[in-house]
């Protein structure tokens, strides 16, 4: 009680005496001002006296004038009040501080734990991934960072990149700013040929103009969604005179629609597959076009046409096949035609048929050709309805990229010259490429660098099974997180990958036999970030897991924040008017054709 007693009358002392020195120089001041004279106190503590009391015996007034006390009191009032005032404020504005983002980030960044700058210079800078330069584009004199990697953001007043070697998982729910911070920024920047996907018009309205600047824009959109006025028009058929490549594209097609994700239909997608391929390599051989293969895809008898074409083109085997599969059990080839009737279903819509024939003049896209140069093909589809046309996008991503395979093989380092890039945005909600967990796992060494965008790894899932979204996780060597997430299951897998830091914690306790605080320090393994910290993370800013770094905590900056972005927001301006035309002229042309039909009374 005795130690207490004294640290009371220390701060006591150490109060008043403050306050002394506060009050006093009020009252010499305030005398000063309306006497033009100071008044001399008597001690230290005269200041204080005259505050609490109101009696002016502690001071000697200056001659002639007599101590205006009651201002002096009003003065005091007023500074207390004041002071009450701040401190309230003050305390309000902490308490609202320690609520905020910015509070929360300031203790993120002060937290052991995440990656160094030395860190963050060895592996994640614009020297680190310039380092590779000449193995990874040898085509380019002077490379810029972008040439060889791809720019996730800044840590620590420094931009991070990752290399083009590396496949990227970028995981952030709806509305998270994964276009306007990340994806953006990604197509702009990429230096080579460019795949890029999305259900939306969002990255394609502000890259195009720019992309356009680069090489050849090309702009896939069956179902009319982007706006664009010329899209480019790509046959399902050409290229399957050769069985390896309509071997390829029959199981892409029926795989991009998803039958075959679960083990109970799996053989199923198979036997699909072979049928729909057979149909193809049938219509390339007799010069048909979609009509023929919508046709002989929507009826097992109508499909019978095409056995003899097989056979007379000296593809026996595949014609006996395809014959014994329509002469069989009836059960089995209902079962078998599902698969390969949903994967023609879209070709029922004419627009859709017209986007799958092209026109003499038409520009002809060649895949070997726009692997040479920094070319781009935008991906725009949905998988809602039956007009879906995942199966066609899947097959032709998988037709490129199995082109780009062959051409790195004969490349120097068995690596493309043009690194291609694949920027995967919904890919999800589009269709099922049965090949991405393979080129996320191997396709950087060949100069295929994967960039794909989920909400959420269990919407992987849905697509592909179990195992293949794991692999698809665990195959991106650089994992970009954004906040917003809300599967705690996941966000607890993250916890524990981001790894764990050593906290201090300092406890004090009272004992009563004699009469002192103790006080004793706990060493405790708390996570680097918790799951409601991940959860928590604002939209301007992500988290990095790369390889065996530790986490990098990022600024997200949007795209209007860049350096050209007048020339984005121009070019955007510019799209946007014609997307505004076409889609005016559609409405116009739709409204037309809904015109009731009047019918005449007369007989």
């Amino acid at each position: 009680m005795q130690a207490l007693l004294g640290k009371a009358i220390a701060i006591g002392i150490a109060i008043a005496f403050v306050l002394s020195l506060v009050f006093g120089f009020l009252t010499e001041a305030t005398t000063q001002l309306l006497c033009g004279a100071r008044p001399i106190p008597e001690n230290l503590f005269s200041g204080l006296w005259l505050a609490v009391s109101g009696q002016s015996s502690a001071y000697s007034a200056p001659s002639g004038c007599e101590l205006p006390v009651a201002v002096i009191r009003a003065v005091d009032i007023a500074l207390i009040v004041l002071v009450a005032v701040g401190a309230v404020f003050g305390l309000v504005k902490w308490r609202k501080y320690r609520e905020s983002s910015r509070y929360f980030l300031s203790e993120l960044r002060r937290r052991p734990g995440f990656a160094r700058a030395r860190d963050l210079q060895e592996f994640l800078s614009a020297k680190s991934v310039l380092r590779r330069a000449k193995q990874l584009r040898p085509d380019l004199e002077k490379p810029k960072p972008t040439d060889v990697g791809w720019r996730v953001g800044r840590s620590q007043g420094m931009d991070v990149y990752v290399s083009i070697e590396d496949s990227v998982a970028l995981e952030g729910p709806p509305r998270s700013g994964k276009g306007y911070r990340v994806l953006i920024p990604a197509i702009l920047d990429w230096s080579g040929p460019l795949i890029t996907t999305s259900t939306t018009n969002d990255n394609l309205t502000a890259t195009l103009r720019m992309r356009q600047r680069r090489g050849d824009v090309h702009v896939f959109d069956p179902q009319r969604l982007s706006g664009i006025r010329h899209p480019v028009r790509i046959s399902p058929i050409a290229g399957c005179e050769n069985p390896l490549v309509a071997t390829q594209r029959g199981t892409a097609i029926v795989t991009g629609t998803a039958l075959g994700t679960s083990s109970t239909n799996a053989e199923w997608a198979q036997a699909s597959g072979i049928v729909l391929s057979r149909l193809l390599h049938a219509c390339a051989l007799a010069g048909h076009g979609v009509d023929k293969l919508f046709e002989w895809g929507s009826s097992p008898t109508l499909a019978k046409d095409a056995i003899p074409i097989l056979a007379d083109s000296g593809a026996r085997a595949w014609a006996a096949g395809l014959d014994a599969t329509l002469s069989g059990d009836e059960k089995l080839l209902s079962s078998i035609w599902f698969g390969v009737t949903s994967a023609v279903m879209p070709l029922s819509v004419p627009e859709i048929r017209d986007s799958l024939m092209p026109r003499p003049g038409d520009r002809v896209f060649d895949p070997v050709e726009f692997l040479q140069a920094p070319n781009t093909l935008y991906l725009i589809g949905s998988a809602a309805g039956a007009e879906a046309m995942g199966g066609f996008l899947g097959a032709l991503v998988d037709d490129i990229v199995e082109v780009a395979r062959k051409e790195a093989l004969a490349s120097p380092n068995a690596r493309l010259a043009h690194p291609l890039g694949l920027i995967l945005d919904e890919i999800v909600n589009m269709f099922r490429w049965g090949n991405l967990p393979r080129i996320m796992a191997d396709g950087g060494g060949r100069g295929i660098c994967t960039f794909v965008v989920l909400q959420a790894l269990s919407q992987a899932e849905t697509s592909w099974s179990r195992a293949e979204a794991d692999t698809i996780w665990a195959a991106a060597t650089a994992k970009l997180l954004l906040g917003g997430a809300s599967h705690v299951e996941h966000l607890r897998d993250i916890e524990t990958m981001l790894g764990h830091r050593d906290y201090r914690r300092t406890q004090r306790s009272w004992s009563s036999d004699d009469t002192r605080y103790n006080t004793s320090e706990q060493l405790e393994r708390r996570p680097v970030m918790s799951v409601d910290e991940i959860r928590r993370m604002p939209s301007n800013t992500g988290l990095l897991a790369f390889r065996n770094v530790s986490p990098v905590l990022l600024e997200l900056a949007g795209w209007d924040a860049r350096r050209d972005a007048r020339e984005i927001q121009a070019g955007k301006r510019d799209l946007e008017r014609e997307q505004r035309a076409v889609f005016a002229a559609a409405r116009d042309r739709d409204a037309h054709w809904q015109q009731p039909v009047e019918v005449s009374d007369e007989q």
